[in-house]
């Protein structure tokens, strides 16, 4: 079955003189469009960290987005008719686990604050505000606005030979041989546009192109999947690149067997499958994939070493890990971990095994599905599972590259909006099994502004 979400501008004729109370007065209904709630937080999030100072607090635009927006957020999520799901008490869990951890390695720090507050704020404001089919495309139309300016100012970078953006707001950068070394890739300076660095850069790129696949269509969805793929060639970071070409590989697969409902068991018992044939053949093989994912394959020798670094103090204390203590004065400490370019890594070292557990969970949930069987389209057109190829993408990106900011909040409200739209899917999925009158059935209606089909 195949059901066609439309506002009721989008309704057939026949369907525009039903008014059913039922579904007027449920979140189901035909939403308001959150317009300048989508600019400000996508704005405010991606916008340069730049210091602001308020009194003795430091902030930047991002957590001012998110500490205005909080409250509304709250508020909007305990109104009558929202339901909460999974994912939402691990998110409440891992910032909660940020600050317990971090109180038992040597006491309260205010940034572990900031950096829970991010994490929770705007996987709510994701929750709340983005709800149901025109509040997405809504929010789909502000990334794309967003996305084409802050390409123009990656190519802006790369054709002056410097990073204009950042270095013109004045955002202070680590000046050292190896990080003017890492600013540039086959004699070009790598882009960073908005981001303090090239990675930044890419991940949002390929997280954005995984969304634009999915609600996007036709030219439309060439013109901004093509600029993302710009933007991540013109970051020169391997890590966004490779995964955006998986992106592009499962999109194409997601199309060639769209009607059939085994296709993404077959691709999960695919994948493990290969990763375990690595594991089994390769007497190191961490290194094989480091090797194989890296432009410079020193690069990857030193991020080996990091891991080699980590791992035996992550065994040490895998519970509360280390907070952000000083984790030993051994030369080998001191080269290593300066610098750990991996979310997970780095999350497992302060605040332990458990927060990387949470961490995952949140975003596990968040992507799966809560009915056993789909009353939604089995078409490629389906905005959820361009939220989820983001949210995975992030996370594989992630291997590779430590977030904060930006990137960080994205993905943050990235997994909160696929965690609206899982509440929504449930929801008209338990309308539909209890008989109610829901949304018109259509087969083949296309995907504009006024209709998003939610799928699988």
């Amino acid at each position: 079955m195949t059901i066609g979400l439309t506002t009721e501008a989008g309704f057939p004729k026949s369907f525009k003189s039903i008014r059913s109370p039922v579904v007027q007065k449920t979140p189901y209904a035909r939403q308001r469009p959150r317009s300048l709630v989508a600019w400000v937080a996508l704005i405010g999030i991606l916008f340069p960290p730049i210091d602001i100072s308020l009194g003795a607090i430091h902030v930047t635009p991002g957590r001012v987005v998110v500490i205005l927006l909080l409250v509304p957020a709250l508020g909007t999520l305990l109104r009558s008719g929202r339901s909460g799901v999974a994912s939402d008490l691990f998110a409440v869990a891992v910032s909660t686990w940020m600050l317990v951890s971090s109180a038992l390695n040597g006491g309260f720090r205010l940034f572990v604050g900031a950096e829970a507050l991010e994490f929770l704020g705007a996987y709510l404001i994701g929750r709340a505000f983005f709800f149901g089919p025109s509040n997405l495309q809504t929010f789909v139309q502000a990334l794309k606005g967003i996305t084409v300016v802050i390409i123009a100012l990656g190519i802006l970078d790369t054709l002056s030979g410097r990073n204009i953006t950042i270095e013109s707001l004045g955002i202070a950068r680590p000046i050292s041989d190896l990080y003017l070394a890492s600013s540039y890739r086959m004699g070009l300076v790598r882009s960073t546009s908005l981001f303090e660095c090239a990675e930044h850069y890419g991940a949002f790129c390929a997280a954005a192109a995984s969304i634009f696949f999915y609600a996007e269509r036709g030219i439309s969805r060439i013109i901004y999947v093509g600029l993302c793929f710009f933007g991540c060639v013109f970051a020169l970071s391997s890590g966004p690149l490779m995964i955006l070409c998986i992106v592009t590989a499962v999109f194409s697969y997601d199309h060639i067997l769209k009607h059939y409902p085994w296709r993404w068991k077959a691709l999960m018992t695919t994948v493990i499958g290969l990763i375990a044939i690595i594991f089994l053949v390769t007497d190191h093989p961490v290194m094989w994939i480091l090797s194989h994912v890296t432009f410079d394959p020193q690069t990857a020798w030193f991020r080996l070493g990091t891991w080699n670094t980590a791992l035996p103090l992550v065994e040490q204390s895998p519970v509360i890990g280390y907070g952000f203590s000083s984790l030993g004065d051994s030369d080998a400490v001191r080269v290593y971990l300066w610098s750990v370019d991996s979310l997970w890594l780095i999350e497992a070292l302060r605040y332990g095994l458990s927060g990387v557990i949470l961490l995952t969970l949140t975003m596990v949930l968040a992507i799966l599905k809560r009915r056993r069987k789909s009353t939604f389209d089995l078409g490629i057109y389906a905005a959820p599972t361009g939220f989820s190829l983001a949210i995975v993408a992030m996370g594989l990106i992630g291997l590779t590259v430590h977030f904060w900011d930006a990137p960080w909040l994205f993905l943050s409200v990235s997994i909160g909006i696929r965690a609206s739209l899982g509440e929504y899917e449930a929801g008209q999925g338990r309308r539909l099994a209890r008989g109610g009158k829901g949304l018109p059935l259509q087969r083949s209606a296309p995907l504009t502004a006024e209709r998003l089909q939610v799928g699988n």
